[in-house]
């Protein structure tokens, strides 16, 4: 199984977000960078786990991140070939 594991410590905006996972889920060039291309992308992996740290952060600093928790778990839902876990990591994430 293909390992991931990314920190959403850094991200600031939804563009951030795509940007490493379409680096770190070495999506194809052509990703649309937007959560229906997200989901087309996840529905399509191999065997995956994708683990991402530091979520509280996330959740702080990106105001669609409801709409990226949604996309994960209907993508791994229709995929039995992905893992998503979401750790929320601690500290603080104050602008």
């Amino acid at each position: 199984m293909n390992r991931v594991q990314l920190s959403a410590r850094s991200w600031r905006s939804a563009q951030d977000v795509h940007e490493a996972l379409a680096k770190g889920l070495t999506f194809p060039g052509y990703y649309g960078r937007n959560l229906d291309a997200l989901h087309d992308c996840l529905t399509e992996l191999g065997d995956t786990q994708l683990v991402i740290e530091d979520c509280a952060a996330a959740s702080h600093n990106i105001e669609t991140w409801s709409g990226f928790l949604a996309v994960f778990f209907d993508s791994a839902a229709e995929n039995p070939r992905l893992q998503i876990r979401l750790l929320p990591g601690n500290g603080d994430y104050g602008d």
